[in-house]
């Protein structure tokens, strides 16, 4: 081989611009290969950017999809697939990827968030195409639709994944998110003031009692389901999953999770372990299991988990209302079990690992203080603040 030849080939290949081309329904990217003819002449490529639209009219609407066309082919890289829609790249990619990893009821969650709340507004916008200020003026329709924040910071977490999910894969670069900018407070927001988030509801020990009391001897699968979500605060889903081989008379393991008929695993890693069994759940749990001592601890008449839903029409929710109590569902008995654990122990990190949530997210969303417990505080830092006058006076008179 001559010299002049590996000269050629070892030198670095030269930087393109492209062309792109123009047809009557679409805008192609136009390159060469390294790949030439019998005669010596260098093949060429074409790509399609987008389809013609009002958002495509001309060639200056398809530059930036030419510039990354051909920084993928400067730097040796497939070009990514960013002209897909976000509808295509929701359901054909993104949300399979996340049923192989996310339980059921998550799965599903992001399901009705996308179809709900974005699709129908940008779900034909190409995924590189979606600007901060599009996603902004979604997000300002819902708040004046009357959203609250936390529902509004879902949806804005939803698209924020999918599109971080978009550049890990490498079908964007790198600090394309148009929901989260790399640069603080840049990123998609409501600009609508929203009322504040109404405080969670969570049952109080005296709640408690008073329910076991109404339901053990009315329904006893009742009295443990209930028990279960104060007792130990886990979700509906956890409860459902629970087996009695999991049971051991002083722990129940965590080790999956029922939502509607389908059984998998826990919401995520931090979900699953070991939980204490405390009366008087433990008392009523060793009266079930003279009942049913194998298979799901809560199960139906043909051994498959029982529908807690089912159970609160059924039972649990005529037999409060004819109490007078207010049954608000299971997941206040999750809150309660980890406001009593926080104001007890006077360290909010019990109550995050009670409930295997993480601090911030535990401290925003399940535990509430006590009005007794913020006057006894109150009372605490008045003491503090008398001590230390106390003290100055002391310092003067001397």
């Amino acid at each position: 081989m001559v010299i002049a030849e590996l000269l050629r080939r070892n030198r670095a290949p030269r930087i393109q611009q492209g062309e792109i081309i123009e047809t009557r329904t679409a805008f192609f990217g136009r390159y060469y290969t390294s790949e030439t003819y019998e005669n010596g002449r260098r093949k060429t490529k074409a790509v399609k950017l987008v389809e013609k639209s009002d958002l495509y009219r001309s060639k200056a609407d398809v530059q930036h999809h030419m510039d990354r066309l051909m920084e993928s082919v400067n730097t040796g890289k497939d070009f990514p697939s960013a002209q897909l829609s976000l509808t295509d790249f929701i359901e054909k990619h993104y949300l399979p990827y996340v049923t192989e990893q996310k339980s059921a009821a998550t799965v599903n969650g992001y399901k009705r968030t996308w179809e709900g709340y974005w699709k129908e507004y940008v779900g034909k916008i190409p995924i590189s195409d979606l600007r901060t200020s599009d996603a902004t003026a979604i997000l300002d329709h819902h708040a004046k639709a009357g959203l609250g924040r936390n529902t509004l910071s879902h949806i804005k977490f939803l698209l924020s994944g999918v599109y971080e999910w978009a550049i890990t894969t490498g079908v964007l670069p790198l600090n394309s998110n148009p929901i989260r900018s790399a640069i603080k407070g840049q990123g998609a927001k409501w600009t609508v003031k929203v009322p504040k988030p109404k405080s969670t509801v969570k049952y109080s020990v005296e709640t408690f009692v008073a329910m076991l009391r109404i339901l053990e001897p009315l329904n006893l699968r009742a009295a443990v389901a209930v028990a279960l979500a104060y007792c130990t605060a886990l979700r509906p889903a956890e409860i459902r999953g629970l087996q009695w081989a999991d049971y051991d008379s002083l722990e129940l393991n965590i080790r999956r999770g029922v939502w509607r008929n389908v059984v998998g695993e826990t919401k995520n890693e931090q979900s699953a372990g070991r939980v204490r069994v405390i009366e008087p759940l433990r008392s009523l749990l060793e009266k079930l299991r003279g009942q049913s001592a194998d298979g799901f601890i809560l199960q139906n008449e043909k051994g498959k988990p029982l529908s807690l839903d089912s159970l609160n029409v059924r039972v649990i929710a005529p037999a409060m209302r004819k109490a007078g109590i207010e049954w608000r569902g299971y997941y206040p008995g999750r809150r309660g079990y980890s406001s009593v654990a926080v104001e007890l122990s006077k360290n909010p990190l019990h109550g995050a690992a009670s409930l295997r949530n993480a601090l911030d997210t535990n401290l925003k969303h399940y535990t509430e203080v006590s009005d007794e417990a913020k006057g006894a505080t109150g009372k605490l830092v008045e003491q503090a603040i008398e001590l230390e006058m106390e003290k100055a006076k002391t310092e003067r008179v001397q």
